[in-house]
C-alpha cells in the first residue's frame, strides 16, 4: 500500500467501516502513515489505543496486521486478507461496545491520559463519547 501523509488529511472517520468494524478502516490509515515515506504526525498507535483494543478484540496481533499492511498491494488486498481472519457476525457487537465508551466511566489515570493525547477536549469539554472525540480531534487544529 502507499504511505499516507496525515497532515494533508486525517485517518479515515473512527465510525467508518471494513468489513462491518468500526476503526478498522482508521487503523489502517494511521498503519499506513507509519510506512516509510508517510507521515503520523500527532496521530497515535498505542499499546492501549483503541485501534489496539479492536485489532486484539477481532483476534489480530497489532505487529502482524502492520506487516499486512505494509506488503499489502490495495485495500483490496488488505480486506481479503481480514476477512479470512476475523469474524465479521461480531462486528455489530463491538461497534455498540464501542458506542459505549465515554471518559465518565475510565479510570482517573486514563482521563488524564485521553485528555493529554486528544487536545480537542479543551476546546469542546462537553465531549464524552470516545468515538466523538476521535471525530471532533480529526477537525481540530491541533491534532495535525
Amino acid at each position: 500500500m502507499t504511505p499516507l501523509d496525515l497532515r494533508s488529511r486525517p485517518p479515515r472517520a473512527p465510525r467508518e467501516t471494513l468489513l462491518g468494524f468500526y476503526l478498522l478502516p482508521r487503523t489502517i490509515d494511521k498503519l499506513r502513515a507509519e510506512l516509510p515515506g508517510g507521515f503520523i504526525g500527532a496521530y497515535l498507535n498505542h499499546d492501549v489505543g483503541f485501534s489496539a483494543y479492536v485489532v486484539r478484540v477481532v483476534g489480530l496481533d497489532m505487529a502482524e496486521f502492520r506487516a499486512a499492511v505494509g506488503a499489502a498491494a490495495d485495500e483490496r488486498a488488505i480486506e481479503a486478507w481480514l476477512a479470512e481472519r476475523i469474524d465479521v457476525t461480531r462486528a455489530h457487537a463491538l461497534n455498540a461496545k464501542l458506542e459505549t465508551f465515554v471518559v465518565e466511566r475510565m479510570t482517573p489515570e486514563d482521563q488524564v491520559l485521553i485528555r493529554e493525547r486528544h487536545p480537542v477536549m479543551a476546546a469542546q469539554p462537553e465531549l464524552s463519547n470516545i468515538l466523538d472525540i476521535l471525530a471532533a480531534d480529526d477537525s481540530h487544529p491541533i491534532a495535525r
